[in-house]
């Protein structure tokens, strides 16, 4: 189903001519001359914004930070050097595994290589794995006194009180 356009285009035509303009009986390239005492006054300035609330802001004085130290330099040297000695492990024993030729065979030093680069590997990985966590919690840093060993001391007016944290 083709429906004319022509048909649509002639009846918008007519209605855009024969609809009145806002100035009809103004002749053409008529400009009008608005006096500023003929223009009516401009709406009143919207009033000023409410004060939002008050903010105070506390000023709260840095703590010094008290003295720290390693929770334990032995577990934290221990855990170092397995991690080392892991690490040096699983290096190895890649390299010895990169050594080897590619085919497998039965009773040749080749086996013992295999089995002694494998050793190392799981060893080493097995050294890593505990000594990392060992190195971490050994070297973190701690206070040097405890929080619960500093007692707080209260006075008032009528009396005083001594505080201790456990």
């Amino acid at each position: 189903m083709r429906r004319n356009t022509s048909l649509l285009l002639l009846a918008f035509a007519l209605v855009s001519l024969a609809s009145p303009s806002a100035h009809a009986d103004e002749p053409p390239g008529w400009v009008p001359t608005d006096k500023a005492e003929d223009l009516p006054p401009p709406p009143p300035a919207p009033p000023p914004p409410r004060p939002g609330p008050t903010t105070y802001t506390v000023e709260q004085p840095e703590l010094p930070a008290g003295a720290t130290k390693m929770a334990s330099p032995a577990a934290f040297y221990v855990g170092l050097t397995l991690a080392g000695v892991g690490a040096l492990g699983v290096v190895t024993g890649l390299v010895i595994r990169a050594d080897l030729p590619e085919t497998e065979c039965e009773n040749c030093p080749a086996e013992e290589k295999r089995s002694a680069s494998l050793g190392l590997l799981i060893g080493g990985g097995i050294g890593m794995l505990i000594g990392i966590p060992i190195a971490a919690v050994g070297g973190r840093q701690v206070a040097d006194e405890p929080s619960w060993a500093r007692p707080k001391v209260f006075i008032s007016p009528r009396g005083g009180a001594l505080q201790w944290t456990f």
